[in-house]
């Protein structure tokens, strides 16, 4: 945790100069949580971020004097510059003012942890909460107060102090603003004492259940279901047809070519499940399935339909889909998935699947990765042995736990 009040733990070194600076001053913008602070020897007004969610291994200052932003990556300094610094300065130059923040209040607490989920990708916004479990755990004397888009405000678990919701969209969420920062540093003089969590990227203590109140998939039930994911915007399809129709201007083909192989997939593991059912889940509606099919997909996601389809995740044996956020609340819910990587995605191998299983081997059966390029009959093989083969495995693996 990262100390804030009554004085903040951390010290800046001016990118420029090298000077090493105390301050005591936090601007919150929203995403981001900045150090503010002046270097006399440069001249300067810079902000640094705090080390919390990327911003650990990814840091960046800007100089709001000279217009400039600079970026510390151990790895990749290219994303750090571009996925987070360049944006950072041009938020703070254009300021968005309206913003709405409901308050609601548990627990009044005078020390205080504040886990900020702000973010830009959804997947992030959902990682960042997952943190709450490990802050409730502690037992510590800290209250936590957890600030979550809108969005996300039916998954902040019991036990938290205080919800700060913030409507501020996925587009809008690396924008800067002041209401915000206004908001939080009027609530922080009720505390005497605040802690930022560091709002892992990755972290690996949490129970999904606890988040949606959906429980996870049991395997001892005889019926089941198969279930694809469902996105328009990264297709089940080979990239150079992408770049093919995409100059053409007929990439809207690559969906139905997509709704094409999940219906050829299903076909082909429907001869080898007798037991399961089949459904597709997740946003856009441009196609249509056969009626053997139940198609669950929506147009816009809301409290409601998330609710929904986690339901629908824990009646999945298995969960298939392109590799990506809309993979996390799937994987996290039902009994085994399959992920299918594009190419420039091995990169972020794992980062998109809530492992729910302690044991490794059982772990490395229940979650499979293989190359988007894959061809169906051999993933309708490997999907149908998973199903097949998964009750024999368990045992075997797990033998010696019973003697």
């Amino acid at each position: 945790m990262i100390q804030i009040k009554p004085f903040i733990k951390h010290q800046a070194i001016c990118c420029h100069c090298g000077a090493t600076i105390n301050s005591n001053d936090i601007i919150w913008q929203g995403m981001q949580i900045l150090y503010k602070f002046s270097c006399v020897a440069c001249d300067s007004e810079i902000l640094e971020d705090l080390k919390f969610g990327h911003a650990i291994n990814y840091p960046c200052q800007v100089n709001l004097t000279q217009n400039k932003y600079w970026c510390n990556s151990s790895s990749n300094n290219h994303i750090a510059k571009t996925w987070l610094g360049e944006p950072l300065l041009k938020s703070l130059k254009s300021p968005i003012e309206d913003l709405k923040i409901a308050v609601e209040i548990f627990n009044r607490c005078k020390n205080t942890i504040i886990l900020n989920c702000i973010d830009s990708y959804y997947g992030h916004c959902i990682l960042k909460l997952l943190n709450a479990q490990r802050h409730l755990e502690n037992k510590s004397d800290k209250g936590l107060i957890v600030i979550v888009p809108k969005f996300l405000r039916w998954m902040v678990p019991e036990g938290v102090a205080e919800v700060w919701t913030v409507d501020i969209s996925l587009r809008n969420g690396q924008c800067y603003y002041p209401k915000l920062n206004d908001f939080i540093q009027k609530e922080s003089t009720r505390f005497e004492e605040i802690h930022i969590s560091e709002a892992y990227s990755h972290p690996s203590r949490f129970d999904i259940t606890k988040f949606t109140k959906i429980l996870k998939h049991s395997f001892t039930k005889e019926s089941y279901k198969v279930t694809f994911i469902w996105r328009e915007d990264r297709l089940w399809s080979n990239f150079l047809l992408f770049r093919i129709l995409k100059k053409l201007k007929l990439t809207w083909l690559l969906v139905w070519i997509q709704n094409w192989r999940v219906r050829t997939l299903f076909q082909q593991m429907r001869f080898k499940l007798p037991l399961a059912s089949f459904a597709v889940v997740g946003l856009g509606k441009k196609t249509k399935f056969p009626q053997w099919i139940e198609d669950l997909r929506v147009e816009t996601f809301d409290e409601a339909t998330e609710r929904a389809v986690c339901q629908i995740y824990s009646e999945s044996r298995l969960v298939i889909g392109i590799h990506g956020s809309n993979m996390l609340l799937p994987s996290g819910h039902a009994g085994m998935t399959l992920d299918l990587m594009p190419l420039e995605r091995w990169g972020n191998f794992a980062q998109d699947i809530l492992y729910q299983e302690n044991d490794s081997r059982l772990a490395a059966f229940k979650y499979r990765y293989l190359p988007l390029q894959t061809c169906i009959p051999d993933l309708a093989h490997i999907a149908s042995s998973m199903i097949l083969k998964s009750s024999g495995f368990n045992l075997s693996m797990t033998v010696d736990k019973t003697l």
